[in-house]
């Protein structure tokens, strides 16, 4: 019995491969490229996405996976050479706990940040590693049947000595890859969603950035400023964060101490992502209630925000970042609730929301 499991286990992955050689194959015989999910990837989203040369089908998912409570559908291509592999994903508001992995957003205890797609587009860049980022698009739509569309491309480089955390050329190239692949979805689902203009400058690499003075920050950091000379009872000394960017759902401000650590991270998610935050099972950091403040160990609070046209509560926290706990920086709950009054405060006023409920 054991064995038959293993021999059928064996031919339907057989079969799987079979069918992806055979629409690669399909594909380079005719000549002509295939629309991806659902018409969401037209020709020129893929070209973008995977820069020049030919453009390979890996999965065209044209059916769908609907899940039983949404949308979402999943497709991937691939430079001919195989120096790219890009993966596309399209979902309404049930898929936020998924775009919330894609932007690092799942995880809050870790010293990583997203930066603005820039040009008035609903979204944000994320460089995972070197050779791997996401461009998401975060879409409200006005019309047809889903209350928003989350698009992410993600993007593989395999190429020696390509990186998306030094090139300016393929971070804008992504980035203009879902612009692209959101304006398709947009008609593609009647969303009628306020869309971004052209993107002609490449997102940034925040952790690239060299740190600001906490005295002196700007962007997302900007409102740590009045509280420079009370953070350094705590060592932390710097910041680093990206452009302000009304309309981007997801927005951080790191904090870093006299030894160049990233200590405190402190985030703002709006829309459906922060809704997306509160009903996920697989986040880090639980969110129960209006405000509040993990009293036990520390490290860990978070405040909300009431925004209008029926948005999603705003969701703000502040957390230490998980270097073990003997490194753990854990300041007092007053500063703690200091800090997500001043970040929660400026990114609310940003987005139009009212003031935080604060633990």
């Amino acid at each position: 019995m054991q064995r038959n499991r293993v021999v059928a286990a064996s031919l339907v992955a057989f079969c799987c491969v079979l069918v992806g050689a055979l629409l690669v194959a399909r594909e380079a015989k005719d000549g002509r490229f295939k629309p991806l999910c659902r018409g969401a990837v037209q020709e020129e989203t893929a070209r973008l996405a995977i820069g020049g040369g030919g453009v390979e089908t890996v999965s065209s998912d044209d059916s769908g996976s609907p899940r039983s409570d949404g949308l979402s559908v999943e497709c991937e291509a691939r430079a001919e050479d195989r120096s790219r592999h890009v993966t596309f994903s399209v979902g309404d508001s049930d898929f936020a706990p998924d775009v919330l992995d894609q932007t690092l957003h799942d995880n809050l205890f870790t010293g990583d940040i997203s930066s603005p797609l820039g040009a008035g587009w609903p979204g944000t860049f994320t460089v995972e590693s070197p050779g791997i980022a996401h461009a998401t698009v975060v879409l409200k739509c006005s019309s047809g049947e889903h209350d928003y569309l989350l698009l992410n491309v993600k993007s593989l480089l395999s190429d020696a000595g390509t990186y998306f955390s030094r090139s300016k050329k393929e971070r804008l190239r992504l980035a203009q890859a879902a612009a692209s692949m959101s304006s398709e979805a947009d008609r593609q689902w009647k969303c009628g969603a306020q869309l971004g203009k052209k993107i002609r400058q490449a997102p940034a690499d925040p952790l690239r950035s060299h740190p600001e003075p906490l005295s002196e920050a700007t962007g997302t950091c900007r409102s740590m400023r009045q509280l420079a000379p009370i953070a350094g009872k705590w060592g932390i000394t710097q910041a680093i964060g990206t452009e302000l960017a009304e309309k981007s759902t997801t927005q951080d401000c790191l904090l870093i101490n006299d030894k160049g650590k990233r200590v405190y991270r402190l985030s703002a998610l709006s829309g459906p992502l922060a809704q997306g935050y509160r009903s996920s099972s697989s986040v880090l950091g639980d969110v129960q209630g209006k405000a509040g403040r993990e009293e036990k160990g520390g490290g860990w609070a978070w405040a909300s925000a009431q925004c209008p046209q029926g948005e999603p509560t705003a969701l703000f926290t502040a957390a230490s970042t998980r270097l073990g706990e003997e490194d753990r920086v854990k300041v007092s709950a007053d500063f703690e609730r200091a800090m997500l009054k001043a970040f929660g405060s400026d990114m609310a006023a940003l987005h139009g929301c009212g003031k935080p409920a604060l633990p």
